[in-house]
């Protein structure tokens, strides 16, 4: 399983996970309310700033995080280019950067198991009610873990469907795809009853 943290001893790694994602939020909810491009520009900026404080590395590995973004930065402009709403269009994108790539940044400086504390933390009040809170922390982690693993099958797989000659991806590598996940989940399944399951 892969994880989607970037290892480093940095400033920002340094930083409690609880005041990070306190100030994601707070910066998320201030940003709907700007609708200026010059200063989400200058959001982004600053957002640009904050990876490059970390090195090349981890300017690289925000760019490889956007990508999947830039099909919808794509999609937005185009409505917006049909309905000639050009500087709407502009703002909600530059918005949509600007948070995702916070959030991507968050991500990066933050190791998996300190995150799930922090959401087991928030999720204390339910323990009253008898929901068990860990088994919550653990599927959590679990799709985190799983989710860049997913995508890289995928991608194997399509890659795979090329090399026998395949032009375009088929929906044909559904099956396998599916297949190989209920595998995986089936491994998990069972390294979770040797160890006593889930407490």
């Amino acid at each position: 399983m892969l994880a989607i943290s970037l290892a480093g001893t940095s400033w920002a790694h340094g930083m409690r996970v609880g005041a990070k994602l306190a100030a994601l939020a707070l910066v998320s909810i201030s940003l709907f309310w700007v609708d200026s491009p010059l200063l989400l520009i200058l959001v982004l900026g600053c957002v640009v700033a904050l990876y490059a404080t970390l090195g090349a590395g981890a300017l690289r590995q925000g760019v490889i995080l956007m990508r999947p973004i830039f099909w919808v930065v794509a999609i937005i402009m185009a409505f917006h280019a049909v309905r000639g709403e050009f500087g709407s269009g502009g703002v909600i994108i530059l918005r949509l950067l600007a948070l995702v790539g916070l959030a991507n940044f968050v991500t990066l400086t933050s190791r998996l198991t300190d995150m799930i504390d922090v959401f087991l933390w928030m999720l204390t009040p339910l323990k009253h009610l008898g929901v068990n809170t860990g088994a919550i922390g653990l599927a959590l982690g679990m799709v985190m873990r799983f989710t860049p693993v997913f995508i890289a099958r995928a991608k194997q797989l399509g890659q795979s469907w090329r090399a026998r000659g395949g032009t375009k991806i088929s929906w044909r590598i559904i099956l396998p795809l599916f297949i190989t996940v209920v595998d995986d989940a089936d491994h998990v399944a069972e390294s979770l009853r040797a160890r006593g399951g889930v407490k």
